[in-house]
């Protein structure tokens, strides 16, 4: 894969090895990074090591990494947060979202790197702004936040608070560019950004059709994995509702406007979902997928994925411009 100049064989910390830490971690490491990878919690660490040696073997298979071994040989655990943080151009947070847990590691990351050092959050709701204000180096500071898994799916989004400076912004796209990832641009702050929005909108009216009766939990899966989800494989939701019409998104939207608007209106992404409802859709997911097997359905969730950018990959853009890169390149 393609490298920019600045970003040829960057060295990158990866602070937190949970879910989205140890796939991080991958991420950079097929990209070409040196990762230093941190966790305080041992078993974390324990836990990541497991996942990054079943990726490789999922990469190898794909013909993505000439021989596993080559993954752990870009990934080094660290001993401590000032050992990782050594010699490193960018350092990715993934610790837990509880603003107060994120306040204590960036003035530590803060105080441990220089200004230079980009330092990018995963968080998945909280803004930036929300625990970096009034850090001395609160201007490299920003989102930068993955869909999970990242070592696979190649859309990240990238966010400015209030005071990064436009500099940090420019670096942390060209480094994740030069992943193969594809960037989603935010001009400013809001809780959620993007990603999780558009899926917590799905999942409120999700949760209020299940809830109210409408259908079964197994029947909002199939509507998704057998029909939306295939279009939106490889369209987005503005290029899937453009090619619904003969004439493109204006007919789409404008031909019955009042019923696209009554039914915008009718729909519930604020669903006020109780406990109750929450245990029901759980014991339904886990007569196919039990709560402690949830690694070995992680690994066939990548595998899947995997094969479906490959796929994906291989074919020609569907809409003009579009281009299909290579899900990483090996190191």
């Amino acid at each position: 894969m393609a490298q920019t100049t600045e970003f040829k064989s960057p060295r990158v910390a990866c602070v937190g090895a949970g879910n989205i830490g140890r796939s991080w971690a991958i991420a950079y490491a097929m990209g070409g990074a040196d990762v230093q990878l941190f966790d305080v919690s041992e078993a974390a660490m324990t836990r990541a090591w497991t996942f990054i040696d079943a990726a490789a073997d999922d990469f190898v298979a794909a013909g993505l990494l000439a021989r596993k071994e080559l993954l752990r040989e870009r990934i080094r655990g660290a001993a401590s947060l000032a050992d990782a943080l050594d010699g490193v151009q960018h350092v990715q947070e993934s610790v837990s979202d509880d603003p107060a847990v994120k306040r204590q590691v960036f003035v530590e990351l803060d105080a441990l790197t220089a200004p230079s050092i980009t330092i990018g959050s995963s968080s998945g709701e909280l803004p930036v702004s929300k625990f970096t204000e009034g850090l001395p180096g609160a201007s490299r500071c920003l989102l930068v936040h993955p869909v999970n898994p990242p070592h696979i799916l190649r859309a990240v989004e990238i966010c400015p608070t209030p005071w990064t400076q436009s500099w940090a912004v420019a670096a942390c796209r060209k480094l994740v560019m030069s992943l193969g990832m594809v960037p989603i641009d935010l001009k400013r702050e809001i809780n959620g950004y993007v990603i999780n929005r558009l899926q917590y909108a799905l999942i409120g009216e999700a949760l209020h059709l299940v809830g109210e009766g409408y259908c079964e939990p197994k029947d909002i899966d199939a509507a998704i994995k057998h029909g939306l989800g295939l279009r939106w494989a490889f369209l987005g939701p503005f290029e899937t509702s453009h090619l619904n019409a003969t004439r493109g998104y204006n007919e789409y939207m404008l031909t019955d406007e009042a019923g696209a608007r009554r039914l915008m209106a009718d729909i519930r992404a604020d669903y006020r979902w109780d406990h109750a409802l929450i245990e029901r859709i759980h014991e339904y997911l886990i007569q196919t997928m039990k709560s402690d097997d949830i690694l070995r359905h992680q690994q066939r969730r990548d595998r899947t994925l995997l094969s479906l950018m490959q796929h994906l990959k291989e074919q020609a853009p569907l809409v003009e411009g579009q281009s299909i890169k290579n899900v990483r390149g090996a190191p």
